[in-house]
């Protein structure tokens, strides 16, 4: 593996490690706000885990020729698809020697779950990832989903 292969693999790596970090604080702020007051522990924690994303983001920004900007609205088939693409795509590239993204799919299938609420969809299915690759196939299912038409979409 030459110097620059090794780096590109480091970069997505690292990449790989923010946008978990990034889900993590986004599913406990939505899981925050679905379920009464909170306790000072719990302040505390989702304050720590902030502040550990925001940190990996400005180190990662950085050093990264193309910074990560965090998707702020992931509330459409249109929207979810193509990122659920391309963070399939990240995970495939690690494969299995990563640690599986349980953050990022419960922040997908989160999102996914919302949308089919408010489409009167069916929800997609939830097969268990085992590490990277599974994740990424996940990922990818979960695009299809989204590229699906709903009913509203073949009645027009």
């Amino acid at each position: 593996m030459s110097e620059s292969d090794a780096e590109r693999a480091s970069g997505r790596a690292e990449l790989a490690v923010l946008v978990e970090l990034e889900a993590r604080w986004e599913n406990l702020r939505a899981c925050r706000t679905s379920s009464g007051p909170a306790t000072l522990l719990e302040l505390q924690g989702n304050q720590r885990t902030y502040e550990l994303f925001h940190a990996k983001l400005v180190a990662y920004n950085k050093r990264s020729a193309s910074p990560h900007i965090p998707e702020l609205l992931l509330n459409t088939t249109l929207r979810l698809g193509p990122w659920c693409k391309k963070m399939g795509a990240l995970f495939a590239e690690l494969g299995d020697g990563a640690p599986c993204p349980v953050h990022l799919l419960e922040k997908a299938y989160r999102l996914a779950d919302g949308i089919a609420r408010r489409k009167g969809r069916e929800r997609a299915a939830r097969p268990s990832a085992a590490g990277a690759a599974s994740a990424a196939r996940e990922l990818e299912n979960l695009a299809a989903w989204c590229a699906e038409p709903t009913r509203a979409d073949v009645a027009a």
